[in-house]
């Protein structure tokens, strides 16, 4: 089997690769509109569209995952990112580059999952913390390479559509190194004997892993709350748009470093739910002070970086490690990530209207006090289910061992 880290950097490429797809329109969102002669709001749908997927694809998905195995779901997703983005590459319909963004929008729904599999395919032991910190930067690096590369593409070349045949570039050579370099074997029972399917109805069994979801959801809340709202809240306290964005930029540039020193230190601890625990706690202490940063550009920088550090870097790292973990068998460990998922993207569907309209008409920092005890209350239940299903996962390994 070639060497696991080159797989794993293949992974990861493709991941990034995935995020590119969804972020590349984002940058140039005015432009993209203009050229398709809709509307900004309507443009916006194309963004949507990728969460939708989400949704309705991630059990599903990982229920084709069960029957056919990491590598070759890998393969499909980069088939239809190739496919997605050349039809989108050849119309100005904006009907049909809805249908593109739907085709693009099957491998965001589904890569999380497909790359948690297979981490816990090569690696064992503390290696896997740090696997999974390194890959779970893919998105925070996508949206640090599309913001800037986007718009160098299209004044570049002068050409939208420059974007897309990029993406399906990039999305081929993809797909011809996981077909020529990736390997996955094949999950084995005890004595050797390949398993059984997986089944959902299996996996929603497990309690510890349905109290996880429910952290999900929470969790992806508000985090979403913070990326999608960052800039809005930091204009409440007078901040110029320019400022607002660079504020809230932040977020993300600290989330690369974050996540990779989170999973090393969870590999190495073995102590994934206690820093989720702590996490969830620092997270609670954040959203207060919303409405209460005053007028330090200190204190706008501090909150800003604790929003990447903590909810993504932390949390989502520690639940992205032990709920493969928390799979009664590997068969089981990408359906695990599929229920994750989609309570995943149903939180981060959620999360911006909702705060967007409790925060009315953002006139001051006062009118983010209904959405921050909002997502101090879920950061409380974060945390209350961080502690139960870390009670929930030493009984289960107890039953195992027994």
């Amino acid at each position: 089997m070639p060497n696991k880290w080159l797989m794993f950097f293949i992974l990861l490429i493709s991941a990034i690769t995935v995020s590119l797809s969804q972020l590349k329109i984002s940058p140039v969102m005015g432009d993209v509109a203009a050229m398709l002669s809709v509307d900004a709001n309507q443009a916006s749908l194309l963004m949507s569209l990728f969460t939708v997927a989400g949704i309705f694809l991630s059990i599903p998905g990982a229920a084709v995952l069960a029957k056919t195995g990491s590598k070759n779901m890998l393969l499909i997703l980069m088939g239809t990112l190739v496919l997605g983005n050349v039809l989108g590459a050849v119309t100005n319909s904006f009907a049909v580059v809805m249908i593109s963004r739907i085709i693009e929008g099957l491998s965001y729904a589904l890569i999380i999952t497909v790359g948690i599999d297979m981490i816990n395919t090569w690696f064992t032991g503390a290696t896997v913390g740090t696997a999974t910190g390194i890959f779970n930067t893919f998105a925070a690096a996508a949206n640090f390479i599309g913001m800037n590369a986007s718009v160098a593409l299209y004044k570049g070349t002068g050409n939208l559509k420059t974007l897309w045949w990029a993406i399906a570039i990039l999305a081929a050579v993809c797909f011809v190194l996981v077909l020529l370099v990736v390997q996955t074997p094949k999950a084995e029972a005890a004595g050797g004997v390949p398993e059984k399917g997986a089944t959902v109805g299996e996996a929603v069994k497990n309690p510890a892993l349905l109290v996880t979801c429910l952290s999900m959801f929470c969790l992806a809340f508000v985090l979403f709350g913070f990326i999608t709202c960052n800039a809005s809240l930091f204009q409440a306290y007078g901040i110029d748009q320019q400022s607002s964005a660079f504020y809230a930029s932040l977020n993300g540039l600290i989330g690369i470093p974050t996540c990779i020193i989170s999973g090393i230190v969870i590999g190495k601890s073995g102590k994934p739910f206690i820093v989720a625990i702590l996490g969830a706690a620092i997270c609670a202490v954040i959203c207060f002070f919303m409405p209460h940063l005053g007028d330090s550009s200190v204190a706008y920088i501090i909150y800003a970086l604790a929003t990447g550090i903590v909810p993504g870097g932390m949390i989502m790292t520690s639940m992205f490690i032990f709920t493969p973990q928390l799979a009664k068998r590997p068969a089981l460990i990408g359906l695990s990530m599929g229920l994750l998922n989609t309570l995943y993207y149903i939180g981060v569907f959620a999360s911006t209207p909702v705060i967007t309209a409790l925060a009315g008409d953002n006139s001051s920092p006062a009118n983010w006090t209904a959405p921050s005890l909002l997502m101090v209350a879920l950061c409380v239940i974060v945390l209350i289910c961080s502690v139960v299903g870390m009670g929930m996962a030493k009984k289960q390994k107890a039953e195992a061992a027994a």
